[in-house]
């Protein structure tokens, strides 16, 4: 196969690979708003918890969009990326030794375990505890009084007297949002720290042509509000505590900000993947990785304090999962050698005499395969050679 072969075989994956991402981001953009609303839902729960306004800015008109538009495509990306990889994989296989495709057979599932891992760390232990600690942080405690005796004190309320203007205005305090407001209740929802009025629904036409669609609406399908029994909007005015800060966040940096954490989470999850290629090539072994334990832990603070935000327990919410990640690659060392995932050995409990004899293969890690097969590249049908050799794959 000639260069140009070559050439046309990649343009042919690269294509292939593009052809599912790029409709996927456009039929996710629908679905934008459900995994924003899961992104913030940890951030809402902080501020709740601290007694902050539960409420994050757009700051310009296309903001929201935008970021919908940015989710959308990183959500078809993560998606489509085993078919992306699979495109990758199809052209490069003809070019690799048959213990070469049992390395990526074994790596591949390893680092996708890892990485569905990685996400569930991110999402129900690093995020929440990181947004609580942050969000703590900077957050006023209210004022608190005691509660007075209205029996007591014979002071008079807005509900014991309401055509008294000299009486203090008081709104009820609800956990729940009552199931049949009237116009004009209003009352402060306890849970997301708001007062709500119920009104009137307005009816209105932003311009010219949303009115002349509206009238032909009317005259085809009927009037679609009843006078009779008119709709209410339920306004909200966010409560503060007064003379704090205030911990109003912006959509399009809050989101940033996730997307790097669960990044930096994610590689760092694959740790165990990197001892193992590591020490199949032989550069590592697990005695070097024990005796180096704790300059090896030394260096996961330094990169769990640049990947989480500046803060203590952030950095320990990270540094404890890669600690462990880091003996389950010497773990993972001891008990997959090189030599046993070349053979395709991996799950067998076959030939254990033999492997005292192979263990001193191991530290000189691919170099000694090289030599006693032949290339399979570039023909496909060289991919059945495992057949001949009369030992399982992994």
């Amino acid at each position: 196969m000639s260069f140009g072969d070559h050439l046309q075989e990649l343009r042919t994956r690269v294509f292939k690979a593009a052809i599912v991402p790029l409709p996927l981001a456009i039929a996710l953009f629908f679905f934008a708003p459900e995994i924003r609303d899961i992104l913030i839902r940890p951030l809402f729960a902080a501020l709740r918890s601290n007694g902050q306004t539960v409420q994050i800015q757009a700051l310009s008109p296309a903001e929201t969009i935008s970021t919908d538009m940015k989710l959308a495509i990183i959500a078809a990306l993560s998606i489509s990326a085993p078919w992306v990889l699979y495109q990758l994989w199809t052209f490069i296989e003809p070019g690799l030794y048959r213990h070469e495709r049992r390395y990526v057979y074994f790596l591949v599932p390893l680092s996708s375990v890892l990485t569905l891992l990685g996400i569930g760390l991110f999402y129900w232990v690093l995020l929440p505890f990181t947004l609580m600690f942050l969000v703590g942080f900077g957050a006023s405690q209210p004022r608190k009084v005691p509660l007075p005796d209205a029996s007591a004190t014979g002071a008079v309320t807005a509900v014991d007297a309401p055509n008294d203007p000299a009486a203090p205005i008081s709104f009820p305090v609800l956990e729940e949002d009552p199931t049949t407001p009237k116009p004009g209740d209003a009352w402060i929802s306890t849970a997301d720290q708001v007062l709500r009025i119920a009104v009137p629904t307005r009816k209105f036409s932003p311009n010219a042509l949303v009115q002349l669609s509206d009238d032909l609406s009317d005259a085809v399908v009927g009037p679609q509000d009843d006078p009779s029994n008119p709709l209410l909007s339920i306004l909200e005015i966010p409560l503060t505590v007064l003379g704090g800060i205030s911990q109003v966040y912006r959509l399009s940096e809050y989101v940033s900000f996730t997307l790097m954490l669960l990044l930096g989470s994610v590689i760092a999850f694959q740790m165990p993947v990197v001892i193992l290629l590591l020490g199949w090539v032989g550069f590592i072994s697990p005695k070097f990785l024990r005796e180096k334990r704790r300059w090896a832990v030394l260096i996961m603070a330094i990169v769990a304090a640049i990947v989480t935000p500046p803060d203590v327990m952030s950095m320990v919410l990270l540094l404890g999962p890669l600690w462990l990640l880091y003996e389950f690659g010497i773990v993972l060392l001891v008990i997959v050698p090189a030599h046993k995932v070349a053979q395709g050995r991996v799950f067998s409990v076959r030939g254990r005499g033999g492997e005292s004899a192979q263990a001193a293969q191991t530290d000189r890690g691919f170099g000694q395969y090289r030599d006693s097969e032949d290339r399979d590249f570039p023909s496909h049908g060289s991919q059945d050679d495992d057949e001949r050799t009369g030992s399982g794959s992994s």
